[in-house]
């Protein structure tokens, strides 16, 4: 399948990229990365964004070329690749109000995903959906600049927690590696990822640290933020991206939940585990999904009651005949 996207990329023209809703680093390095290349290979190629970009990730090469209005773009793509996006209702920008005549290209690795596209280039076993492109690109003949490099690396590191998660191996360290020979400056990624936060995040981190509850024999740590906790701190709610590993690394805990309330009336949950259960299928039964080891969902419930939903659905996973909470 590399081969079957690599010759679309290589040889066709008009293309949109767009990527999934409350983007993180893997959905804007893979974005941008794609964007950037396809127009270094002298194709017409637009990011699509509806969203805000947060502003961790400001130090992205190509945000100024982000088109908000897909339906402005002139001529119309013949092609709409998605990345990073698990599910078609998930991409940001409503994916069938610009999709027209064009085929859609998915380009993913979370293994919830439906293939829905025209093409589907999904691989569970890639640790970040950056490194997938990196593939498809290198097998287009493609050489990464160092603005590529740097969108591309920042997906790759921002999914593997630093390459700290579970499914690193060699071959993502030697991709790590052909990223960086493009000549980047990787300090200012990870100074940008993980050492450049506002003050107020500390603060939001100690109100998310003594609203813990300790469950199912320790193994379970499940915290609340709400709207009102970012106003007062004069966050946005992307400043609490990847908070919740914070209470997955306690000794003895299997599963870190954090439940955020959101501006919008809806509830954003993310999960992390380490090794018993299988979070993209708990969230997956909720609407939800992601990765066997980190995953979420968005939920119309309030907080309180999907919380009980969520401690329900672990009980059974960690007790149950099964891990699987669906079952």
């Amino acid at each position: 399948m590399f081969s079957e996207v690599a010759k679309i990329l290589r040889n066709e023209d008009g293309f949109v990229v767009a990527t999934h809703v409350n983007p993180d680093g893997d959905a804007l390095g893979s974005l941008f990365g794609l964007a950037l290349a396809l127009t270094d290979m002298g194709k017409n190629a637009y990011p699509v964004l509806a969203e805000e970009i947060p502003e961790t990730y400001h130090f992205l090469p190509g945000l100024e070329r982000v088109v908000t209005d897909p339906r402005s773009i002139n001529p119309a793509p013949a092609w709409v690749i998605c990345v990073d996006a698990a599910e078609q209702h998930r991409v940001s920008g409503d994916l069938p109000s610009f999709v027209g005549g064009a085929r859609v290209i998915n380009i993913d690795h979370h293994p919830t995903n439906p293939l829905y596209g025209d093409v589907n280039l999904v691989d569970p076993s890639a640790t970040s959906t950056a490194e997938m492109i990196h593939e498809a690109l290198k097998q287009a003949g493609y050489r990464l600049t160092p603005d590529v490099g740097m969108c591309l690396y920042t997906g790759l590191i921002t999914d593997t927690g630093g390459f700290r998660f579970s499914g690193v191996n060699s071959r993502t360290l030697s991709m790590g590696s052909e990223m960086l020979a493009s000549g980047f400056d990787s300090y200012q990624v990870t100074l940008s990822l993980f050492e450049d936060f506002p003050l107020g995040r500390l603060r939001l981190e100690r109100i998310m640290l003594e609203r813990i509850e300790v469950l199912l024999d320790d193994q379970v740590i499940i915290s609340v933020l709400y709207n009102d906790d970012f106003s007062k701190l004069s966050l946005a709610h992307s400043d609490a991206e990847n908070l919740v590993s914070r209470l997955r690394e306690v000794r003895g805990v299997e599963v870190g939940v954090l439940i955020t309330e959101q501006t919008d009336g809806f509830t954003r949950v993310s999960l992390r585990s380490k090794n018993l259960v299988d979070v993209a299928r708990l969230a997956k039964s909720l609407g939800g999904g992601g990765h066997r080891r980190a995953a979420g969902l968005r939920t119309d419930l309030p907080p309180s009651q999907i919380k009980k939903k969520i401690e329900e659905l672990l009980r059974e996973a960690i007790y149950g005949k099964t891990s699987n909470p669906a079952s």
